[in-house]
């Protein structure tokens, strides 16, 4: 669709409605926050008009609110000071803004990228500051429908962490503030403190983006029959995200133009559900653990890539193994030891990162006017070769964010083995 024009009508810094106390220790980021570009995780969440509540009081009630959340979430307000993240109450950012030009159906109509960027306080293709760490913009239709972006510094967290303070901040939005669990601070538990300068790949390419990003959506019964064609004896049930990656994989692989470097596929996983006993599903930070599958050729097939993926996962399990009583850093350094054993190089892999957000409950941040009729985000919005993988509204279906260079796009799009499966960019229907 054309890029919509946003107006900003107003800007504000939201503090914490309650100083932070003397003994709110300051923010330790551990080696894996440290290893995190210097990028924003993004979340969008799209709501439909109602008619009991003027622009005046959503306004309010999302300012209000958020100065109340932050008072739990106190790092959120503060200051990144090298490897550290001082609470230092400098706030949030908060900025209104309104679209005459443009229906929230017709904006849904044919979503993409550059049209979401409009609905960022901040441009997301940048290196963030060291402040601020949150920032948020509420963007108001015509036709009285509103959009929600959210910018958190990924040293901050992960998919999890945005989606846990979204939920927070939706309670207390709510009136339901007490009944709001308190975040768990500490990626620490699984992963040393951060020291010193590390260089985190890639850095040096942040903020010179060439690649556009395109959106597939994979409907529930197309899923289905994807992961009927992708079993075998070894996986007989393959999950929904084994299936999707093992296909778009395959067709980034064969859409490359690069043919000297060896294709590698990159994924992040989700600790916190493998070590329930450490990690807590409130813990904000990055307790991710990344895995490498290698080999990836023209004719690999989705079969034997579904195979490898089930063959990582299975190695992660036996990692991450947690006995009562032991020391969780130790997981944390076989961790480590495992990712260094890959010697992961952008100059020796051409690599494509599949991020999963599947399961991550945005549809469920209801602030007073109902649930989202539709989310999307990213983790990685300043990255080439990357493909992140959303819930559709019904929680069966998938939507595909593939960021490719404009070449290999051309030949991706018009992939018969994908299209057989995925819709591009199909209406966001409300």
């Amino acid at each position: 669709m054309e890029t919509v024009k946003v107006e900003t009508i107003g800007k504000e810094i939201i503090k914490p409605s309650k100083p932070s106390s003397n003994d709110v220790p300051t923010l330790q980021l551990s080696i894996m926050d440290q290893l995190i570009p210097q990028v924003y995780a993004v979340a969008f969440l799209f709501y439909t008009k109602d008619d009991l509540i003027s622009q005046e009081q959503t306004s309010q009630t999302l300012k209000t609110s958020l100065s109340e959340t932050l008072t739990k979430f106190h790092p959120f307000a503060g200051r990144v000071n090298g490897v550290t993240i001082d609470s230092t109450d400098e706030g949030a950012v908060f900025v209104d803004s309104r679209v005459d030009d443009c229906l929230l159906s017709d904006f849904l109509r044919s979503p993409d990228t550059k049209s979401l960027q409009q609905l960022l306080p901040v441009n997301a293709a940048e290196p963030i500051p060291t402040w601020p760490l949150l920032l948020v913009q509420a963007t108001y239709f015509k036709c009285g429908g509103m959009a929600i972006g959210v910018c958190m510094s990924h040293k901050l967290g992960d998919a999890v962490s945005i989606s846990n303070f979204i939920q927070a901040w939706a309670a207390t939005a709510r009136g339901e503030g007490d009944s709001v669990v308190s975040p768990e601070f500490g990626s620490t538990k699984i992963y040393p403190p951060a020291s010193g300068a590390i260089q985190v790949p890639g850095e040096d390419q942040l903020g010179k983006r060439t690649s556009i990003t395109k959106r597939f959506v994979f409907v529930a019964s197309k899923i289905e029959e994807l992961r009927n064609k992708v079993a075998s004896d070894a996986v007989p049930r393959p999950t929904r995200v084994q299936s999707l990656t093992s296909l778009i994989w395959k067709c980034v692989v064969a859409s490359s133009t690069d043919t000297t470097r060896e294709k590698a596929l990159y994924q992040a996983n989700n600790l916190r559900p493998k070590i329930p006993a450490v990690l807590s599903e409130n813990l904000i930070g990055n307790p991710l653990f990344s895995t490498l599958t290698l080999n990836g050729k023209d004719n690999l097939e989705t079969v034997q890539i579904v195979k490898e993926l089930k063959k990582r996962s299975e190695e992660v399990s036996h990692l991450v193994q947690y006995e009562e009583g032991s020391a969780s850093m130790t997981i944390g350094l076989k961790l480590l030891g495992a990712m260094a054993e890959t010697k992961f190089s952008y100059e020796v892999y051409d690599t494509h990162v599949v991020s999963s957000w599947c399961r991550v409950a945005l549809y469920k941040a209801c602030f007073g006017w109902g649930s989202p009729v539709w989310v999307t985000g990213n983790v990685s919005p300043i990255l080439d070769n990357v493909t992140v993988l959303v819930d559709s509204k019904d929680g069966q279906g998938v939507e595909a964010w593939v960021t490719l260079a404009e070449d290999e796009m051309l030949l991706f799009e018009q992939n018969t083995e994908l299209l057989a499966f995925a819709s591009p960019n199909p209406s966001v229907l409300i």
